[in-house]
């Protein structure tokens, strides 16, 4: 009998639960929507926008929740101003949402810079 080959593919055991990951996803999808519905950043009002995507972007599983609080421990440490009185996963998902917010408003402002 022969042995059995196992190949690890180290592609897939990127991990998938780094915040960084998320927020440039919400960005792309920012983009997008920019492109699709010819949002001008400099004249429109976004901030709906914004947060249409980052609620969007938030994991509703458990498990995918505790896999982001696991690999971004920020995420358990910091008490959510959205939901204060919220269960540990209520605190995690508002931390995320807050995290893409940020980093939408942060991506929307260099958009701004390289217009003006």
């Amino acid at each position: 009998m022969e042995p059995i080959k196992v190949t690890v593919d180290q592609s897939k055991s990127k991990n998938t639960y780094d915040m960084k990951d998320l927020i440039i996803d919400a960005c792309m999808d920012l983009e997008k929507r920019i492109k699709e519905e010819e949002i001008d950043i400099l004249v429109d009002d976004i901030d709906d926008t914004i947060h249409e995507i980052a609620d969007n972007a938030i994991p509703i599983y458990y498990y995918d929740i505790g896999q982001f609080a696991a690999h971004n421990s920020c995420l358990m440490t910091i008490k959510s101003e959205i939901n204060p009185e919220g269960n540990a996963h209520d605190q995690i998902q508002a931390n995320i949402y807050e995290e893409i917010c940020n980093g939408l408003h942060e991506h929307i402002a260099e958009k701004e810079k390289e217009k003006k």
